[in-house]
C-alpha cells in the first residue's frame, strides 16, 4: 500500500512538472531602435516608420520585435550602451559615432538612392564666406565629431566649420529650421530634401550616405538574411546590403577627412609654327623703319 502511495505521489509531481513547462520556449523579444534626426525631418513620421519596420522584421525573424524611436542622439547612445537595443536604423553619421558598437548591415534607400545631398540655407542673401563668425544650426551628435562631419564630408575639407561658423547644436532638422526662422541662427545645415521654399540655398554638398541598418548584438548575418522578405517600408525602399568597404571608407572620411589633393600641372597648348614662311623669304614683306621723321627739316636748325 505504501509503494502504491509513493508511485501515485511521484506521478502527481511529474504531471505538475510537465504542466508547468512550456510546450516550446517563447522567442526572446528584440528591440529595434530608430534615430533618423536628419534623414526624416518629422517626429511622427519617424515614429510611424519605426512601428511599421518592427512589425515586418518580427514577421521575417519569427520573433516579436518592439520599436523605439529616439529624438535625441544622447538618449539613443545611452540605450545602446545599456544594451536596450538589438539593431537600429540610424543616420550614417550617427553610425560612425557609435564606433565599434555598431556593425553596418544594409543601406536604407529612398527613391532608389542610398545617398543624399546637404545644404547650407539662410534667410539672408550672400554666400558661405559671408557667414564667417555667424551662427550655424547643426543637428547634435557626439559633440567633437559633429564639426568633423561638416568639415570633412559636407564641405569636402575646403573650409573648417569650427573656425568659420559658430556652431549651434540642435536635436533634429525640425529644430534647425525653427531656429533659423526665429533668427536664433543665421544659417542651418540640413539635407537638401528638407529645405523649405522660403529660404535661400547658399551651398550644396556632394552625395552623402543617408540611413543605415546596424547590428548591435553580433547577429548581422541573421538580420541580413531576414531583409529579403521585409521589402519596402515607406518612406524607404527595400534595404540594400552594404558592399565591401563602403561604410569603412565613409567612416574614414568623417574621422580623418578627404585625402590631400595632389597638385596637377596643366599641359601647355601646342603652338604650331608655319615653317614654310620662315624658309620662303619671298613671302615675307619688308619691315623697315620709317625715316620720314629723320628727313624732316627742323626750323631750329641754322641756315648754312
Amino acid at each position: 500500500m505504501m509503494k502504491a502511495h509513493r508511485f501515485l505521489l511521484a506521478g502527481l509531481v511529474l504531471a505538475c512538472t510537465l504542466a508547468a513547462a512550456p510546450a516550446g520556449a517563447a522567442p526572446k523579444k528584440a528591440t529595434l531602435g530608430v534615430f533618423l534626426a536628419t534623414t526624416l525631418s518629422e517626429g511622427q513620421e519617424r515614429f510611424q516608420y519605426a512601428e511599421a519596420l518592427a512589425a515586418k522584421l518580427g514577421e521575417s525573424l519569427e520573433r516579436p520585435v518592439a520599436a523605439k524611436s529616439f529624438g535625441r542622439y544622447e538618449d539613443f547612445s545611452r540605450a545602446v550602451s545599456d544594451g536596450l537595443v538589438d539593431f537600429a536604423v540610424v543616420d550614417a553619421w550617427a553610425a560612425v559615432q557609435l564606433g565599434s558598437r555598431a556593425t553596418p548591415v544594409a543601406w536604407a534607400s529612398r527613391s532608389g538612392e542610398t545617398q543624399q545631398r546637404w545644404a547650407i540655407v539662410s534667410t539672408q542673401k550672400g554666400v558661405v564666406k559671408d557667414l564667417a563668425g555667424k551662427r550655424l544650426a547643426l543637428v547634435k551628435g557626439a559633440g567633437p565629431a559633429d564639426p568633423k562631419f561638416v568639415t570633412h564630408v559636407v564641405l569636402g575639407g575646403d573650409l573648417d566649420a569650427q573656425r568659420h561658423f559658430k556652431v549651434v547644436p540642435v536635436p533634429n532638422v525640425e529644430s534647425a529650421l525653427k531656429m533659423l526662422e526665429a533668427r536664433g541662427a543665421e544659417a542651418a545645415l540640413v539635407p537638401l530634401a528638407h529645405v523649405p521654399k522660403d529660404v535661400r540655398v547658399l551651398f550644396r554638398s556632394g552625395r552623402v550616405p543617408g540611413a543605415v541598418l546596424v547590428d548591435l548584438r553580433g547577429q548581422g548575418d541573421v538580420l541580413a538574411g531576414a531583409l529579403g522578405s521585409v521589402g519596402a517600408v515607406p518612406p524607404f525602399d527595400a534595404f540594400a546590403r552594404v558592399q565591401g568597404r563602403d561604410f569603412e571608407d565613409f567612416r574614414r572620411l568623417v574621422t580623418q577627412g578627404p585625402p590631400r589633393r595632389q597638385p596637377v600641372l596643366a599641359e601647355a597648348p601646342d603652338v604650331r609654327v608655319d615653317a614654310e614662311v620662315l624658309v620662303r623669304s619671298e613671302e615675307l614683306g619688308p619691315a623697315l623703319p620709317s625715316f620720314a621723321g629723320d628727313l624732316a627739316v627742323s626750323a631750329e636748325q641754322p641756315d648754312d
